[in-house]
């Protein structure tokens, strides 16, 4: 049985491996380490950032978290030399706190306001959250959209995808509340953002509808947004009509020239005041 204060013990090669980075890390890790740790289901296990979180080894996204940096390093190295600049981040489609772990890990010193509207993964977040004592991290149980009201959440990846793939949807599911982020930053006295993570399985067009004053004042220094396929395009299109300029970002943390690589590729978006907003 594990607990917050008695994680699962990790196998020393792996906690070697932890504080090393090198090409294709969580797909070698997974090989390495993957079937083993499954076999402990859902328990207490100290991630490669840090905090001890509640996490279910059966699911591949889950023991990347064990292994390194979520979905790659190159986000994070990219934000390590700015971390000290980093003050508030919201935190859309939370989930179970996969890029919250790096945010408190990252940037202690920022306020993370996390919008999670699925119950189950809201009661996971929270839990590993309290564990942590992460007093810095505010969660909020509604979604971000076009207008304040009520939808529906759906789950389409099952239970074992612990919501990860749950979408908004106006007649199937759990019932939700939905606000915008342009009321939200005015409820909350919230003057600038400086990091926006937008991954909404397919509602980041109407959280981005939430948010035009934000983004046209510039209000919104970083955007880092899912982009996948032509919803994508349309969504950073959005972005660029405000002036923001699109990047991606390579495994070392340098920002490249754009272009959509395969469907679950995440671009970096920047504010038309923001430092390194050119090629």
């Amino acid at each position: 049985m594990t607990s917050p204060t008695s994680p699962l013990p990790i196998p020393v090669a792996l906690r070697l491996l932890q504080r090393c980075e090198f090409p294709r890390k969580l797909g070698v890790c997974g090989r390495l380490f993957g079937r083993a740790l499954a076999h402990h289901g859902i328990c207490w296990v100290r991630t490669a950032a840090g905090p001890v979180w509640k996490l279910d080894l059966t699911n591949h996204t889950h023991r990347w978290l064990v292994f390194g940096h979520y979905e790659g390093p190159g986000l994070w190295r990219w934000l390590e030399p700015r971390r000290a600049s980093i003050r508030n981040i919201v935190d859309s489609g939370a989930n179970i706190g996969q890029t919250v772990i790096h945010f408190t890990s990252l940037a202690p010193q920022a306020r993370v306001f996390a919008y999670e509207p699925g119950a189950a993964a809201r009661a996971w977040l929270t839990e590993s959250v309290a564990a942590n004592a992460l007093h810095q991290v505010s969660i909020f149980p509604a979604g971000l959209g076009a207008s304040a009201g009520e939808a529906r959440l759906s789950d389409d990846g099952g239970p074992g995808r612990h919501g990860s793939w749950n979408k908004v949807n106006p007649t199937l599911g759990e019932p939700i509340v939905l606000v915008t982020l342009d009321d939200e930053l005015s409820r909350l006295g919230i003057d600038t953002v400086d990091l926006w993570k937008l991954d909404m399985e397919g509602y980041e067009e109407f959280a981005l509808q939430g948010a035009e004053r934000a983004l046209s004042s510039g209000r919104i220094r970083i955007v880092y947004i899912e982009a996948a396929g032509d919803a994508g395009r349309g969504n950073l299109a959005q972005l660029v009509r405000h002036g923001y300029r699109v990047h991606g970002i390579d495994s070392a943390g340098r920002l490249v020239g754009w272009r959509h690589q395969h469907n679950y590729e995440n671009a970096l978006c920047l504010a038309p005041n923001e430092p390194g907003n050119a090629h």
